[in-house]
């Protein structure tokens, strides 16, 4: 099932006449289209280098700036199309047995799988769901989705967002893996709609012990293995992928868990800090991850990791983050998010490098990610 509908920006739209600087730049930048390292890697090529690339800081800077038509039309056709900002996570379906023919059943009755999925208004396929096998035996599920943006007050567009669904055996020929990518919440929501239906479809075929997979979800840990969780993926040390640093986290007070202990280090949270974020370098407060003792008292939802590796020819460090996503409420209830990460950071590469080492990083951390969560529940 495939389409080749090739995404275009909307035509009113003309790069060459339109000069945006100010509030109407600000505008555009504080959408979430334009991710926060498509913000700071412009400013890079502008000769303004920051430490603190929170959007706060980033955006008044390039607001202050007249950008060059390359500039901005690489900035915009960005939010046209959303490569970057991909998150990833992975679900595991359990096999009835090692035997169960997974594969085929699925390339055989594709469309009939996915033949009852329907989107929202306002949304369209830009490439229906493909689905097809590569080199290594893994059935890779591809589509990508058109919504009209009214958002901006000042820009027409069409933006396509691209999804995957990669399926691989796995667990010692017992699992079958599925690895997400998604790109916004759109594409979140009809990953979860395409693996519903191959969950039923599964188990209607008696191929998988359960309709629905099995995933990492925040509430499989307490506020303990959560953090031990978080730190375990740290513990990575080979030759072709380490650990180098934590920078940034997040943690929430759980007021469910009683009175902060009566010690000046940490007790000036009690009834004064909810949510705190917390930069790498304010080493005063590292022992919130050091001292065991106080995991019990709250929530870490969010870090981000600085690696360092080596593929080939390939050098040099990324920055990852790690959280739980997908929380619906506005409130501090992260029950049901599910643990996700993305690669934040990336050195400058050949062009034709670029994919083999996303590809490799990703492995490299869904492989941690897995050991991190058999080491925390085994």
């Amino acid at each position: 099932m495939s389409t080749s509908i090739k995404p275009f920006p909307a035509k009113q739209f003309d790069y060459e006449r339109a000069m945006l600087w100010g509030d109407r730049l600000r505008v555009l930048l504080n959408s979430e289209h334009i991710s926060s390292g498509e913000i700071t890697e412009t400013l890079k090529e502008k000769g303004i280098f920051i430490g603190n690339v929170d959007r706060a800081n980033t955006v008044p800077l390039l607001g202050a700036c007249l950008l060059t038509p390359n500039e901005f039309k690489r900035l915009i056709e960005k939010s046209f199309i959303r490569e970057s900002g991909k998150k990833y996570s992975s679900d595991k379906f359990k096999l009835t047995s090692a035997d169960a023919d997974w594969k085929a059943e699925l390339l055989n009755n594709f469309d009939v799988v996915i033949g009852g999925i329907e989107l929202e208004g306002g949304r369209e396929f830009a490439s229906e769901p493909d689905i097809s096998v590569d080199f290594n035996g893994d059935v890779h599920i591809t589509y990508s989705l058109r919504i009209l943006d009214f958002s901006a007050d000042f820009i027409e567009q069409e933006i396509v967002y691209p999804g995957e669904i990669l399926l691989r055996q796995s667990g010692g020929g017992l699992e079958v893996e599925a690895s997400k990518t998604r790109t916004s919440k759109d594409t979140s929501k009809l990953n979860e709609t395409i693996i519903g239906a191959i969950g039923k479809f599964y188990k209607s075929k008696d191929i998988t012990t359960n309709e629905k997979p099995e995933s990492i979800l925040f509430d499989d840990f307490t506020n303990s293995e959560r953090i031990r969780f978080f730190l375990q993926l740290t513990s990575i040390k080979t030759p072709e992928f380490s650990f180098k640093e934590i920078g940034n986290f997040e943690i929430i007070r759980d007021q469910k868990a009683g009175a902060l202990p009566k010690e000046q280090r940490i007790e000036w949270m009690e009834g004064h800090v909810n949510k705190i974020q917390i930069k790498g370098n304010d080493l005063g407060k590292v022992f919130l991850l050091q001292e065991q003792n106080y995991y019990q008292y709250y929530y870490l939802v969010k870090m981000t990791a600085t690696y360092a590796f080596k593929f080939g020819a390939n050098a040099g460090d990324c920055g990852i983050e790690f959280a739980f996503s997908g929380k619906t409420s506005r409130d501090d209830n992260y029950s049901g998010t599910t643990f996700d990460f993305s690669i934040e950071r990336l050195p400058r590469l050949e062009e034709g490098s670029k994919s083999h080492v996303r590809k490799a990083i990703i492995q490299k951390i869904q492989e941690a990610r897995d050991a991190a969560f058999k080491y925390v529940k085994p």
